[in-house]
């Protein structure tokens, strides 16, 4: 058993109860919280203005795509979209073992204790098996050619397979639907079938653009162009509603939903799903800003995640919160601080269905730790860590301590 001692434990339980000069006892999940507890325990103190709280946990990445630094075009969907097109082979051969371990480094120093991979290829699978952080691995389907459909479907099997080889508590199987202008109805209900039957947990791009809502609503705009050239196509396959209802009784994550209307939230907030708020990606992108308050409105859970190098600088989930408590400006700082750290603890957590995100008895020991310049009032710690904190000092995963 370990027990650690700081000034501040910030719980994020449903009080989101901060505990000063607390202790939390572990070994491979929390036996005790509290203070003053047992006292034959060696104690590590974590030392004057110390934090201890859950690890984060980023719920979207494109880990594929880490190799890239500038290669990419920001500052409109379609031109970037282009620009993966044209440097998408390049980008995923540049990305060998060290590019990935590279990426999940930074991630372990910015306290990210467990992520969702979207993986489309296959070629992130050994580097991130070997990974000692917790990794949803979200085997992509994509593809809306209806000739291709079969061979398409006999790849993701292929690669679903692989995957479910290496599943252990720390490394979990999955499925992604990359959004509802790329896959096929066809493809769409065979891969949710499988999901079903596992009980996996989804995650899906849902209206990250404006291009995609009115390709969707009314086969135009700037998917048009899009889809004639590359695909030959005229018509969008499916509408977002069409899309959405596939997906009743399945735990899902839908990605982005910036430019989801009224009645998709509504269908969203009805089926239990979840979204992920990716800020950095979608002001790259230019695709807008999620209204993170109408989705707590409505009940739905978010998380805030990094996307890829794609379409972000970083996959640091400190700046990421950072650049959404600064990007929502008429929402009050200290309040949506405490917003956006559940969402990256706890909220995350029962997303991805961990039984982490959160320091409460039975829940796994996924903790990190770091120092604060000063003194902090208890009301602005959540404010006062998304301010300050880049990095963390310890880490430690399923109670085992992770070095960097």
């Amino acid at each position: 058993m370990i027990k650690v001692k700081a000034n501040y434990i910030l719980t994020i339980d449903d009080n989101f109860e901060i505990i000063e000069n607390g202790e939390v006892i572990f070994d491979k999940k929390i036996i005790k919280v509290g203070k003053d507890l047992e006292k034959n325990i060696k104690t590590i103190d974590l030392g004057k203005n110390s934090v201890l709280m859950p690890g984060l946990i980023n719920t979207h990445t494109h880990l594929e795509f880490s190799a890239n630094h500038t290669s990419l075009i920001y500052g409109d969907f379609i031109t970037w979209l282009n620009s993966v097109l044209l440097k998408r082979e390049t980008l995923l051969n540049e990305c060998g073992k060290e590019c990935y371990k590279k990426a999940i480094n930074q991630m372990k120093k910015s306290g990210i204790v467990a992520f969702g991979e979207i993986s489309s290829t296959g070629l992130d699978l050994l580097p991130l098996t070997e990974c000692d952080l917790k990794v949803i691995y979200f085997n992509e389907i994509i593809g809306s050619n209806p000739s291709a459909v079969d061979a398409l479907y006999q790849d993701f099997l292929g690669r679903l397979k692989d995957s479910e080889k290496y599943r252990n508590e720390k490394f979990i199987p999955s499925i992604s639907i990359h959004s509802p202008y790329s896959v096929h109805p066809i493809l769409l209900k065979k891969v949710l079938e499988i999901a079903k039957y596992k009980d996996m947990v989804v995650s899906a791009h849902f209206m990250e653009s404006f291009a995609e809502r009115e390709w969707l609503d009314n086969n135009k705009g700037d998917f048009k162009l899009f889809f004639k050239t590359h695909l030959n196509q005229e018509k969008a396959t499916t509408s977002a509603m069409e899309f959405l209802e596939k997906f009743d009784g399945i735990k899902t994550h839908f990605i982005h939903s910036v430019w989801a209307n009224e009645d998709e939230l509504q269908k969203i907030s009805s089926m239990n799903a979840s979204i992920a708020h990716c800020p950095i990606s979608n002001r790259l992108l230019n695709t807008g800003l999620l209204d993170i308050e109408r989705v707590k409105n409505l009940n739905i859970p978010f998380s805030v995640a990094t996307d890829g190098l794609s379409s972000n600088y970083s996959l640091n989930l400190f700046k990421e919160i950072r650049a959404s408590l600064l990007m929502h400006t008429g929402l009050h700082p200290k309040y949506l601080a405490k917003d956006l750290i559940k969402s990256v603890t706890k909220n995350s957590g029962e997303i991805l269905g961990l039984n982490n995100g959160s320091i409460e008895v039975g829940k796994y020991a996924d903790l990190i730790s770091f120092k604060l310049p000063n003194e902090v009032d208890k009301e602005n710690l959540a404010l006062q860590i998304i301010l300050h904190i880049n990095e963390v000092e310890k880490m430690w995963v399923n109670g085992e301590k992770i070095d960097f």
